[in-house]
């Protein structure tokens, strides 16, 4: 393919106009339509610009197939973000679901709170191994690929996009349901003993956990097709890299100060009621990691704002 084919071809995959084009390189509209044309050449500091801007190479740009590029996966990304989003949402749901799997042992077996506590911890401690060894590989994968080559069609991003909003509507309603079997059982179960109670809560927790997962997985899903957001957030360039430190530094107090409240509520409620079993710290206090895990998305989207 000719440069002006190649170029015409980014250009459109990018959904930018002539003008656009023109306007980001600082040049006449007429000078990209010959350039379109190959009647004419652009400056090697322009072919630079045009490299950057649709992330591609010089030799590529000027004397390949810029096509073969877009439908061939090399890095094997797709198939690395599939892994990455399944085990994310197992493990964010699992970090839920140990809890409300210790409630419900409880509430029908009558399991010690011993054994309750281990199913607790054991839980939580699956979740945190299954975060690491992801973001181990995560991190892996993001340094050997900061930039990728889009190979995603039209027709796959809007297959998966005509799917979302069910993903994301079914959670909130199974969260609205969850609400109203607390308001309608928790009365009467609180009548039967705590027993009965913990089973109510169990069943509460497992739905959330549920939907809470659909949900992380269903917004990985989603953001795994913008490869133009992936290259922008791992741009290798100095201010890029001072802003991802920043955010990096901010969120992790955020989780250090939410990790020392839910200690805070679980042993100060220990210590009020002199009790384990019915300490509402620990049962309850569990709420601070998804206030502190939407703080910090918030942070994030607001310093990016700010940087830009």
């Amino acid at each position: 393919m000719s440069f002006g084919t190649n170029l015409q071809f980014l250009r459109d995959r990018a959904g930018m106009t002539q003008e656009g084009l023109a306007e980001a390189l600082q040049v006449s509209r007429q000078s990209v339509s010959k350039w379109e044309s190959d009647t004419s050449f652009p400056e090697m500091e322009k072919l630079l610009v045009l490299c950057q801007l649709f992330h591609t190479d010089l030799d590529t740009l000027l004397r390949g197939d810029v096509r073969a590029h877009y439908h061939t996966d090399a890095a094997g990304y797709d198939c690395f973000m599939n892994w990455f989003s399944n085990w994310i949402a197992v493990a964010t749901g699992l970090t839920i679901l140990s809890v409300g799997g210790a409630l419900a042992l409880y509430g029908a077996v009558g399991m010690p709170e011993n054994w309750m506590a281990a199913v607790l911890v054991s839980g939580v401690a699956v979740a945190v191994a299954i975060l690491v060894v992801a973001g181990m590989r995560y991190d892996r994968f993001e340094k050997e690929h900061p930039v990728l080559q889009d190979f995603y069609t039209k027709e796959q991003r809007d297959r998966f996009l005509n799917r979302y909003p069910f993903l994301i509507a079914l959670p909130i309603v199974g969260f609205f349901l969850a609400v109203v079997w607390l308001i309608l059982l928790g009365d009467s179960a609180e009548l039967m003993g705590e027993r009965a109670e913990a089973k109510v809560a169990a069943v509460f927790l497992i739905i959330i956990a549920i939907g809470v997962a659909v949900l992380v997985w269903a917004a990985l899903r989603k953001g795994k097709s913008d490869i133009a957001q992936w290259n922008k957030e791992h741009d290798p360039g100095p201010e890029a890299v001072a802003l991802r430190k920043k955010i990096g530094k901010v969120c992790g107090a955020i989780m250090l100060a939410a990790t020392v409240i839910y200690m805070i509520l679980g042993f100060g409620s220990m210590a009020l009621e002199g009790d384990y079993g019915n300490s509402w710290g620990w049962r309850w206090g569990w709420i601070v990691y998804p206030i502190a895990g939407v703080t910090c998305g918030l942070v994030s989207h607001l310093l990016g704002e700010e940087d830009e």
